[in-house]
């Protein structure tokens, strides 16, 4: 259940003194449960006699040493959260790590110590809202306790305790995804992911205050930095639950961009995989047309130019292409995927 009176459970892994002696300094006056441990093998004791709510980990092991010991903790608890603590000199080898494992966050230590504040709390915050919500599954009858059922449940909650766009919004995303692929002659099996995984791509923005998602107007660099967690945030969320393993990757991934200038693993070209670059396409289209309360919807002609001037750069160029072939020559889908998604009109389950 969410916890009361914010006391999640910290746990660092780190044998790097400067480092031990900032971030003890910094838990000391912190509403969190904070213990260190050295070593790898007694940080994975302590996760296997106690539900650590956050894992820290600093990147002062080898990379095999590393690897195995976020395999183990996975073995462990699947839950908890994870997050690296590393420097320049490491950061490939950081985002390679962030690429194939399932981390929710990782600190440059060489960056303000601030912005690892904003992180932990971010974390927790995700924590508590998760668990929060996911109590008034005790409220439905047991033909809503499918772990398909049980999640959808959880993310209509989500929008509805935090922002109603986001259910239009994913619903549009979805139907425009799998636009995509008819036209691209996909198989019956990956339409079935596309349309899974668009519907959750933003389903860690449960980890976005309401104050930054609902911003009217533009964000500072550390409100960017909360926003630039929901895809790890949301990827974890669906981790535990196996039989979203395809749709995992669209919802970590789908704000790499082609150029390799994207987040949270800065992928480049065909190492993004291929139906995130689909949905890459789709949720910027979305976002393109869709009227906030900072701005109104762009024309037309201004998203086929951005497009146009961001194929091979931000988006697939292939998919780019097919996507504007849709907009000149079947815009009547468009539309009508427009007007049915415009009230979010829902397909979830009602209690």
């Amino acid at each position: 259940m969410a916890k009361e009176n914010n006391n999640y459970r910290i746990l660092m892994i780190s044998n790097e003194k400067n480092l031990i002696n900032k971030l003890s300094i910094v838990f000391e006056s912190s509403k969190y449960t904070f213990e260190l441990v050295r070593e790898p093998l007694e940080g994975l004791r302590k996760v296997r006699e106690i539900n650590y709510d956050l894992v820290i980990i600093n990147f002062d092991f080898s990379k095999e040493i590393l690897k195995t010991l976020i395999n183990k903790i996975r073995f462990f608890d699947a839950f908890a959260y994870i997050m690296l603590v590393c420097n320049y000199d490491n950061m490939e080898d950081t985002l390679n790590v962030v690429k194939n494992f399932d981390i929710q966050s990782y600190y440059n230590k060489d960056d303000d110590i601030k912005q690892f504040i904003i992180l932990v709390n971010l974390i927790c915050n995700s924590i508590y809202e998760f668990n929060r919500i996911n109590l008034d599954l005790d409220n439905y009858d047991n033909e809503y306790k499918s772990p398909y059922l049980s999640t959808v449940q959880i993310l209509r909650n989500i929008v509805e305790y935090k922002d109603m766009y986001t259910i239009r919004h994913s619903f549009r995303v979805s139907k425009y995804a799998t636009l995509i692929g008819k036209y691209m002659k996909l198989s019956r099996n990956d339409i079935k992911t596309l349309k899974v995984g668009s519907m959750f791509h933003d389903i860690g923005k449960i980890s976005t205050p309401n104050n930054i998602l609902l911003k009217n107007g533009s964000l500072n660099s550390n409100e960017y930095l909360q926003i630039k967690a929901h895809p790890l945030v949301g990827s974890h969320i669906l981790f535990p639950t196996r039989i979203y393993d395809k749709a995992i990757p669209i919802v970590k991934f789908h704000h790499e961009r082609f150029d390799g200038n994207g987040y949270p693993a800065k992928l480049e070209g065909e190492s993004i995989p291929f139906l995130t670059r689909i949905v890459t396409v789709a949720d910027t289209f979305d976002a393109m047309t869709s009227k906030r309360t900072y701005r109104d919807s762009l024309p037309l002609d201004t998203v086929i130019s951005e497009f146009k001037k961001n194929r091979g750069t931000q988006f697939d160029p292939e998919i780019t292409d097919v996507f504007l072939d849709i907009l000149d020559n079947h815009y009547n889908e468009i539309e009508k995927i427009q007007k049915n998604g415009r009230w979010g009109r829902s397909f979830y389950p009602s209690k």
